[in-house]
């Protein structure tokens, strides 16, 4: 009868201690929940996603609750965190999105230096015009934000290719006509001192 007792006493003990944990666990995962809906309104998504990242673990490390609240607790948890991965996603979609334009934009630029016929372009002010040309379109390539990782590095080497291309040919002509000029002025002070 005694053993009985102790074992109904403990078996109430344990009851009771299990309720009492069933309910540390809960008010936990409602602070938890309360969490996750609160990074809805933090403004930097990717830090809200880290926190919620953080947010899971302590899910995972906490006890269970009652069973017949459970389903309902991570349900509303799961609908809390949902509204947080959805603007994470959205957001690198956005961001995919800008890197394809700027892709686009880039290239674009690349192209318009390759269209430059070099030789074609015959005097000084047509050099003149042609730097100003290429003096623009590197403005206008500072103002473009990052492609895609896996082209960037490409597109900019390209870039710089034309743009020494240019300024290498550029260079190469000025050279030539002063080799020009001053072979032109020493026959002229020849003839000068000739006649």
């Amino acid at each position: 009868q005694l053993v009985v007792e102790q074992f109904y006493d403990r078996l109430k003990m344990n009851k009771e201690l299990r309720d009492l944990d069933f309910k540390k666990n809960l008010i936990a995962k409602r602070d938890l929940i309360d969490a996750a809906k609160a990074l809805e309104n933090e403004s930097d998504i990717i830090a809200a996603f880290k926190k919620l990242q953080v947010l899971h673990e302590k899910w995972r490390d906490l006890g269970p609750v009652a069973k017949e609240l459970r389903e309902d607790i991570w349900n509303e948890f799961k609908d809390a965190s949902t509204v947080i991965n959805k603007r994470h996603q959205e957001f690198f979609e956005g961001k995919k999105e800008e890197e394809r334009v700027n892709e686009e934009a880039k290239t674009k630029i690349c192209e318009e230096i390759e269209a430059i016929d070099l030789d074609s372009i015959k005097s000084f002010p047509a050099w003149d015009e042609a730097t100003k040309a290429i003096m623009d379109m590197q403005e206008r390539w500072k103002t473009l934000g990052f492609a895609s990782r896996k082209v960037n590095n490409q597109l900019f080497m390209r870039f710089r290719k034309s743009c020494d291309d240019f300024f290498a040919r550029k260079a190469e002509y000025f050279k030539k006509t002063k080799e020009d000029f001053a072979a032109n002025l020493e026959k002229k002070i020849a003839l000068c001192e000739k006649a």
